[in-house]
C-alpha cells in the first residue's frame, strides 16, 4: 500500500435537507477518480463505519478521493430518522455526485454497503445516469426481506420484556397509519421504511452502472451467491451491466457489536480495476 499523503475535509451538502460527509483525497495530486459511499442503515451503519473510513483511505492512496456520506437525519447529519424519506437521500447522492462531476472529469463511482447498495442501485437506475462502477458490500438484494428481519428484532425485545404481542404486519400497518415505530433505539417512520420494502434489485429497469461489483461474504468458503443474490446478478446481467460476484471471508463486520475489521474483504476491494 502506498504512503501517499491523505487531505481529509468534513461538510455538509448545500440541500434543504443536508447531508454531512468526509472526503478523503490524494494530497499531492488530482484524483483519477471519484467514489461516494453509501453506508447501511441503523447499527449496521455504526459497526461498519471504521472499516468504510480505512478503506477511504486505501482509495486515496490508490490515487482516487472518496466521500463517506450520511444521509439527512442519520449519523453525524442534521434532522431525525422519522424526518428521512428515500426522495431527500437521494438528493443528497445528487448533490455530492455533481459536485464531483463538475470539478473534474474523472469517472464516478458508487460504492454502498448492505442497504446502501440497493439504494445506489436503483438512484441510478431512477436517475438515468451513467455511472461507470457500482461497487457493492454485502448488498440487500430486497428490501421487504430486509425491513422485516429489522422488525423483527423489535418483536424479539418485546417478548424478552414481555411486552404486548406484534408481528411484522401489525409493525407495517401501524407505519401506514404514519405511527413512528421504535426498533432497537431507532425512531423508525412510514414515509422511508414503506419505500424501503419496495426496492428490489431483481425488479430494477435498466443498468445502474457499466460495470458492478458484487461482494458477498462467505462463512463455509463456498464461492457461490445465495438464491436471492443470484437472481439480483442474473438480472443485472441482463440489462448489459458487466457483473461480477466475489465472495470474502471472514468477520461479518454488519453482525458484530465489537470492532472488528476484514482483511479479505479489504483485499478483495484493493484488487478490483476501479
Amino acid at each position: 500500500m502506498s504512503t501517499q499523503p491523505i487531505h481529509i475535509q468534513a461538510g455538509f451538502t448545500e440541500g434543504e435537507k443536508p447531508a454531512f460527509f468526509v472526503r478523503f483525497s490524494p494530497a499531492d495530486a488530482v484524483p483519477r477518480a471519484h467514489v461516494i459511499y453509501l453506508p447501511p442503515f441503523t447499527e449496521e451503519m455504526n459497526r461498519c463505519r471504521a472499516i468504510a473510513a480505512g478503506q477511504a483511505r486505501r482509495f486515496a492512496r490508490q490515487g482516487m478521493s472518496c466521500t463517506l456520506l450520511d444521509f439527512h437525519g442519520t449519523g453525524e447529519s442534521p434532522g431525525e430518522t422519522t424526518d428521512a424519506t428515500l426522495p431527500i437521500w437521494y438528493n443528497n447522492i445528487s448533490e455530492i455526485y455533481d459536485s464531483l462531476v463538475n470539478e473534474a472529469h474523472v469517472p464516478v463511482h458508487l460504492w454502498g454497503c448492505r442497504l446502501g447498495a440497493l439504494i445506489a442501485a436503483n438512484y441510478l437506475t431512477n436517475r438515468a445516469i451513467t455511472c461507470d462502477a457500482l461497487l457493492m458490500w454485502q448488498p440487500i438484494a430486497a428490501g421487504k426481506p430486509y425491513a422485516t428481519q429489522v422488525y423483527r428484532q423489535r418483536l424479539a425485545a418485546l417478548i424478552e420484556r414481555g411486552g404486548a404481542a406484534e408481528t411484522t404486519t401489525t409493525i407495517r400497518e401501524r407505519l401506514a397509519n404514519d405511527e413512528v415505530v421504535e426498533i432497537g433505539g431507532y425512531s423508525l417512520g412510514g414515509p422511508l421504511m414503506l419505500a424501503i420494502d419496495e426496492l428490489d434489485m431483481a425488479s430494477i429497469s435498466r443498468a445502474p452502472a457499466k460495470r458492478v461489483f458484487w461482494l458477498e461474504h462467505s462463512s463455509d468458503g463456498d464461492l457461490l451467491p445465495n438464491p436471492r443474490s443470484a437472481k439480483a446478478i442474473s438480472h443485472l446481467s441482463n440489462l448489459g451491466a458487466e457483473t461480477k460476484h466475489i465472495a470474502f471471508t471472514g468477520a461479518p463486520i454488519w453482525q458484530l457489536h465489537e470492532r472488528a475489521t476484514c482483511d479479505s474483504l479489504l483485499e478483495q476491494t484493493e484488487a478490483l480495476p476501479l
